[in-house]
């Protein structure tokens, strides 16, 4: 069956689900494409890769888990509105290709956050983790320089 693409754009907002969200602009009608991802946006970073990467924390939390490991943001400065999609148990998006071609379940109407269900992202990995909390990196303190504090008390 050959979908009709949607005419909505989706943007991003507070979402009532976690974080920010993808949003529609105008109405979608059941079974119409939704156009939220850039098939180039993405890169696949093996695990042994993503372990050794600096960036590791930051593609373990928002990339999409997947057998000898992840599919990334190609540049997270420029990233397809799909990054942002939250997880619904019972979503208003699916797709057929199990890829980046994602359809109205329902009718959505505009307004109404877009998701999807990560368990349905791949069929061994529950993307659902990729919503744990990554502790934020403590910054280390300074140690005081009582001599700097003298010699500004001096002046």
């Amino acid at each position: 069956m050959k979908r009709k693409t949607s005419k909505a754009f989706v943007y991003l907002g507070p979402s009532g689900v976690h974080g920010i969200g993808c949003f529609a602009d105008q109405a979608i009608k059941k079974g119409e494409i939704v156009r939220i991802w850039d098939g180039k946006d993405s890169r696949w970073v093996s695990t042994r890769q993503v372990n050794a990467s600096r960036h590791a924390a930051l593609y373990k939390k928002f990339g999409i888990g997947s057998t000898g490991g992840y599919w990334v943001p190609l540049d997270f400065l420029r990233i397809s509105t799909g990054w942002y999609m939250n997880h619904a148990a019972d979503p208003n998006l699916g797709s057929d290709d199990g890829d980046v071609t994602y359809h109205a379940i329902r009718d959505i109407p505009a307004g109404e956050e877009l998701t999807i269900d990560y368990r349905r992202m791949d069929d061994k990995h529950d993307n659902l983790q990729r919503d744990v909390s990554v502790p934020p990196t403590a910054t280390p303190k300074r140690p005081r320089d009582k001599t700097a504090r003298k010699r500004r008390a001096a002046r």
